[in-house]
């Protein structure tokens, strides 16, 4: 019932090109807050008040919104996540593109961190100077 009211939403009207349900909201009857994430073209903080005020009348619950419009400081771990675990509300064409874009963008990302073993490298370095 819940994911009928958020895609009855008038998602374009905010100013998003995608939108993506993702967390509680898909996992429980009765969520706490409905957590979306969001492409823009336009002003980030307008768009997210615009996506907050919207979840707010079609659900009745807070929104825990992240806005992206710009690619280089992503964050891949959360658009990763509502990728795999989430259902798109609303995409125009730019916003499927966009999705495209950043999917490319953090998978390229992890790939990196893999093959360089960042995070590995990272916890060996921090157990150096606490051993020290």
């Amino acid at each position: 019932m819940l994911l009928e009211k958020l895609r009855a939403a008038q998602w374009g009207r905010t100013g998003a090109r995608l939108v993506l349900l993702h967390g509680s909201a898909l996992r429980r009857e009765n969520p706490r807050d409905v957590d979306i994430v969001a492409y823009t073209d336009k002003d980030v903080e307008e768009v997210m008040l615009n996506i907050m005020e919207a979840v707010e009348d079609a659900a009745g619950l807070p929104a825990d919104v992240y806005v992206f419009n710009n690619f280089e400081d992503l964050n891949c771990t959360l658009v990763l996540m509502a990728a795999g675990n989430g259902v798109v509300l609303y995409a125009d064409e730019a916003g499927r593109w966009a999705f495209v874009k950043a999917l490319g963008i953090c998978n390229d990302y992890l790939l990196t961190r893999e093959k360089v073993k960042y995070t590995e490298t990272l916890v060996e370095r921090l157990w150096r100077r606490v051993a020290q």
